[in-house]
Order: C-alpha cells, then structure tokens, then sequence
C-alpha cells in the first residue's frame, strides 16, 4: 500500500502513539481495532509457512522502523521474525519433526538467514490488532466478524497460494482457524501440522503439547 508506506517513511519518529495514530487505522469494530503495518511481503515460493494470530505492537514498531530506514517489504519479514528464544524454540521443534530433512536442510536454524527462499512467516491478520488498546490474544477469534471477513479476504488468499506448503500454525487458535479455512473452502491443504504449539516464553504448556501431538505430526510430515 503506497499511501502508508510514504506516510511511513516520512516520519520524523515512531512510537506507540504515532503507529496506532488514524491515519494507519484500516477498520475497527467494538473495542477491536486493526492498524496498518507493512507486512505485505508474501514469498509465494515457500516451501514453509509459519503463521501466527496478529503482530504485537513490538513487531509493528520494529516493521515501522525499517521502512522508515529505507529497506524493503522482504526485510520487514526477515528482521521481524520471531526473535530471541522464541526462535530458538521454533527452530527446534522444526528439527525434532525433521522438518530440516523434508526441506533438503541441515537445520532449520538456516530458515532465517541462507534458506529464508523457503520460509514464507505471516499471521491470520497480517496487520497488528488491538483489543481495548492492547495487544489482541486470539479469543474468540472465529467470532468477530470484522476479524473473519479480513482473514478470508486476505490470509485466505496466502493460504491458497502456499496450499503445498508445510503449514505450521502456531497455537490452538492458529490451528482450529486453518482448519475451518480449509474445510469451508475446500482447500485441501497438503500438509497442515495440528497441534503445534505457539513457541512463545509465555506458553508454560508448549513442551507437553509438542510432545502430546509429536507422533500425529510426523505422520502427516510423512504423508506429505
């Protein structure tokens, strides 16, 4: 969208107030609220596509900064990608379904630097969403109609498009969204891993869910 990446690029300096200012609000219902943000890169190639809920604002502000320094729609992905331990978590349990092996890698540690020609990231809403002011969580997501209709106007058209793909949602919300996706429109989609768990440091659950779903994933790895 050129309008917001100029206004972007424009700006004299980012912060909270400035980002979730009208001028990048796109639509809002109730206390739900969704902002532009330039997540717009789709690497229609991928061989992997790693989906979340929504970009927090962290990931909004730092997508803000790198337009307004000058760099592209492809770098926003890379340099937002799931930072810290958070990747160091994804990247192993990718390894531990030998995910690396399907994609002819040794590691999938290389997703994010030497390989990234594989790895397609993106989110549900590709745009950050606010709930009440504040970073929205997922709930009830299949319940808001204003989140509905941008997902199958938008996420849809992704998931379309990488139908092929490893598919890895993250977290339950993630996973039961695709899936209604999928069987609403008939997508048959190749290789959906269910029961994934959001890699995040604030999921106390996520070792004993990977473990609890590890078996079921692989076979489907294996069906693929």
């Amino acid at each position: 969208m050129p309008k917001y990446l100029n206004q972007i690029k424009a700006l004299k300096k980012i912060n909270k107030s400035i980002v979730t200012n009208n001028k990048f609000l796109i639509n809002k219902e109730g206390n739900i609220k969704i902002y532009y943000a330039p997540f717009d890169y789709v690497n229609s190639k991928a061989k992997i596509m790693i989906v979340g809920i929504t970009p927090g604002l962290q990931q909004m502000l730092q997508s803000f900064q790198v337009i307004n320094d000058g760099k592209s729609l492809k770098e926003v992905k890379d340099l937002s990608s799931f930072k810290g331990s958070m990747r160091t978590t994804l990247i192993k349990y990718l390894d531990e379904l030998k995910v690396n092996k399907k994609l002819k890698i040794k590691s999938c540690e290389s997703l994010f630097n030497k390989n990234s020609k594989h790895l397609h990231t993106t989110s549900l809403v590709k745009y950050p969403v606010f709930d009440k002011g504040k970073n929205y969580s997922g709930s009830n997501i299949l319940k808001k109609k204003i989140l509905v209709e941008f997902i199958e106007k938008n996420f849809l058209k992704e998931l379309k498009t990488l139908k092929k793909a490893i598919i890895i949602p993250l977290g339950n919300t993630v996973s039961s969204t695709i899936e209604y996706l999928n069987n609403k429109y008939n997508l048959k989609l190749a290789c959906l891993l269910k029961g994934f768990p959001h890699p995040s440091g604030a999921n106390a659950r996520k070792s004993i869910q990977f473990k609890e779903n590890k078996k079921n994933m692989q076979l489907t790895l294996r069906k693929k």
